[in-house]
């Protein structure tokens, strides 16, 4: 075993006993999923900065900002930030009234069950795949800093985490989030210090950077695409159940909204970061006289160029923090959804604590699959995106059912279907540029369509009456 594995074993094994003891009380379903509704708006907004600032907001985006100037930042911070943003202003204080513990609740009691259940699906799907991508990024760094291969590691990776996830419940994750946000931060100053020093101040760092990535646009880009690097993290984010799970758990609909604003603020601010290692770090090339490694390569190898050997851990240590305070999250949004939209119809008498085991349950179960899906290979920005892009898919029905339309009817069960097939279609079957955009239009038309139709047969039947 080598010297950091042993570290990273020590750092998570520390971090199960803390979530272990703040989630040492859970005894219902309630208490797991959304910690009892006890946070204060400090614990909401740390926690919500800390969940979804994940691995691929370290790595990718600075590799990003490398290869593409401040249009790589356009997606992190920015896009995820303004997402944050919309959770404080239109839905926390709203769906924290609402006593609900997922978004498929909430559904629910807009459009039924029908809704709900199509919902608690896509929910699942979409956290599955966002702890596919942070798994991926935890077995990359333990089979990097130890003899196991890939699969090995990712293996190990899945344990461990599951293990984590179970003790703590939405408690642990909260605490920990605080504690893994404060080291998190302080991993990312420490090499940003390094950086300036090796530059030999702030002022020659920002002179090395070449004028073309000041801008916030790539040549040749279609505005298709343009649009799609905002929406899809904003959608995504906005009805994002990991998110949102932060507001729900909040002891007020008030606390919720400060949280959910304090979190945008922090994203923002501390997402800075990382653009700043894309943009000054690349000009160390010629100082140090070394080669950055390409693509999500780049941050790790300035980082060991960098940093002291005894010191590497501190990046080691914030990028795990990054992944923890993510991927259980994630585990747990697959847990409330299966067991509020899944377990409950099956038992709906179940006790508290049979509805504990339930969550529990599909806690593994979920932890499992995002194993397999990781071991695909795929890039951690796009894994992230695809968790977007389907969460994306709830937006219309979230939107109109806070708006108080089409209530009752089952205008968003089919906007949530037609948006899948043809997200399904035009994107992952045929690749075809602008499909998110085209998901949500015709799921706005749909939605707007069905919702109608009642009216318009009263209209009829007005008419052949008379």
């Amino acid at each position: 075993m080598t010297f950091t594995l042993a570290l990273i074993l020590l750092y998570v094994l520390a971090q199960l006993l803390i979530a272990a003891w703040a989630g040492r009380g859970a005894t219902s379903d309630a208490d797991y999923l959304v910690a009892g509704r006890s946070l204060g708006p400090l614990a909401v907004g740390v926690s919500l900065f800390a969940t979804w600032f994940a691995s691929e907001s370290l790595i990718a985006t600075s590799s990003e900002v490398a290869n593409d100037g401040l249009a790589g930042a356009r997606t992190e911070p920015f896009a995820y930030a303004l997402g944050i943003l919309a959770i404080a202003l239109f839905f926390a204080h709203r769906l924290r009234r609402g006593g609900h513990i997922t978004i498929a609740d909430f559904l629910r009691a807009r459009f039924g069950e029908g809704t709900e259940g199509l919902a608690a699906i896509v929910i699942a799907l979409s956290a599955t795949t966002w702890s596919a991508a942070q798994l991926y990024a935890f077995a990359t760094i333990i089979a990097a800093a130890s003899p196991f291969d890939f699969p090995t590691a990712l293996a190990g990776a899945t344990l461990l985490v599951l293990t984590y996830t179970l003790f703590g419940g939405l408690a642990g994750d909260v605490l920990t989030d605080m504690v893994q946000g404060v080291i998190m931060v302080a991993g990312m100053l420490v090499l940003a210090v390094l950086m300036f020093d090796a530059h030999g101040g702030i002022a020659p760092a920002i002179a090395s950077v070449p004028a073309q990535a000041w801008g916030f646009a790539i040549p040749d880009e279609s505005w298709a695409t343009r649009a799609e690097l905002w929406l899809i993290p904003i959608a995504g984010t906005m009805v994002s159940q990991e998110a949102l799970a932060r507001t729900l758990a909040a002891r007020s609909p008030e606390v919720a909204r400060r949280g959910a604003l304090l979190g945008a603020g922090l994203y923002l601010v501390i997402g800075l970061i990382p653009v700043s290692f894309g943009l000054f770090g690349p000009g160390l090339a010629p100082v140090l006289g070394v080669t950055f490694g390409a693509d999500e390569a780049f941050l790790p190898s300035l980082a060991q160029s960098l940093f002291p050997p005894w010191l590497h851990i501190v990046f080691t240590g914030a990028l795990l923090s990054a992944i923890l305070s993510s991927v259980d999250s994630a585990l747990l949004a697959v847990s409330a959804a299966a067991t509020t939209s899944g377990y409950r119809r099956i038992d709906p008498n179940a006790s508290p604590r049979a509805k504990l085991r339930a969550a529990r349950g599909a806690t593994i179960i979920a932890g499992i699959i995002a194993a397999l899906v990781a071991a695909s290979g795929e890039s951690l920005r796009d894994l992230v995106l695809d968790a977007g892009a389907i969460a994306a898919v709830l937006a219309v029905p979230i939107i109109m059912g806070l708006a108080g339309r089409g209530l009752h009817t089952r205008a968003a069960l089919a906007a949530i279907i037609v948006q899948i097939a043809v997200l399904g279609v035009l994107d992952w079957a045929l690749g075809v540029e602008g499909a998110f955009l085209w998901m949500i239009a015709s799921g706005l038309v749909t939605f707007a369509v069905v919702a109608a139709l009642p009216r318009w047969r009263a209209g009829a039947a007005a008419v052949g009456d008379t």
